[in-house]
């Protein structure tokens, strides 16, 4: 009895050992392949353009003559500032990422409007600004910069390069500039066209704007800029005191009745109607 009973307390052993160890061997984990993490981007070196465009000269000392804000000393900046803020506080409220800035006629400031609430929003670390001239009737960003020789838009809605060929760095905090200084008058044409909205595409995701500013041809006399508004988020109207008469202001909010306004700026008010002039 006692050998029967040995072996059947072996076999049960032997048997229980073989139940225990079962699991363990399912509960093996398997291999696990090791995952290899993404490499961080690659920090432009110091001194280059992380956007690899060509960089253009200003003529700086021209800035004063032609209004153009030209350093932190500069009287008129804070006035940039002010409408720098309350257009970033809208366009972001909004998801805006487009302006157009217009007037009735010219004369009014608008050129001189775009060019430094560009320089005013891309002083803020992050705000990339893209500034693209597309007043083919009198194009005036670069002259009013001082650049030469730079690259035309015209030329991109030509067919003849890419929207980043004619794209350039003034050196302005963060501006990407998009200048012309050549005359077309089929502007209604090209405005209309994919090619517009190609560029929009491009200033936006491959340059990494947060507001892209286009400086139109005057609302009244020609038809460019009522073709390129339906293809821009909002518009800036600006408008002279003393020059810009209450019948074509009224006359250039009715053009705009279906296009967002992001405000109206009144360019060339005495100081004396000016408030807080302690600041």
């Amino acid at each position: 009895m006692d050998r029967i009973r040995n072996a059947v307390t072996r076999a049960r052993h032997t048997r229980d050992g073989v139940v225990q160890d079962a699991p363990k061997a399912a509960e093996a984990p398997a291999a696990v392949r090791p995952v290899r993490a993404a490499p961080e981007p690659e920090a432009a070196p110091a001194g280059q353009d992380p956007l690899n465009l060509p960089s253009v000269q200003c003529n700086v000392d021209s800035f004063g003559r032609n209004r153009i804000i030209a350093n932190e000393q500069d009287p008129v900046l804070n006035a940039y500032r002010v409408l720098r803020t309350r257009a970033l506080q809208k366009l972001d409220a909004e998801g805006w990422r487009t302006i157009a800035v217009v007037s009735p006629g010219s004369g009014a400031g608008k050129t001189v409007t775009a060019i430094n609430l560009a320089i005013a929003i891309s002083s803020k670390p992050g705000s990339r600004a893209t500034l693209v001239d597309l007043d083919f009737y009198r194009p005036s960003v670069a002259r009013y910069l001082g650049v030469q020789d730079a690259p035309s838009s015209l030329d991109f809605f030509e067919g003849k390069c890419t929207a980043r060929d004619v794209a350039v760095r003034p050196g302005l905090s963060d501006v990407v500039l998009v200048a012309n200084e050549r005359v077309t008058r089929r502007g209604a044409e090209h405005l209309t066209s994919p090619k517009a909205d190609e560029l929009i595409d491009t200033a936006i995701h491959d340059f990494g704007s947060r507001v892209v500013i286009f400086d139109m041809s005057p609302l009244l006399g020609c038809d460019d800029t009522l073709a390129f508004l339906p293809k821009v988020d909002c518009a800036l109207l600006v408008a002279a005191s003393g020059d810009t008469r209450v019948e074509d202001l009224k006359e250039a909010k009715r053009i705009l009745g279906k296009t967002n306004i992001l405000g109206t700026v009144l360019n060339k008010a005495p100081a004396a109607f000016m408030p807080n002039q302690y600041y």
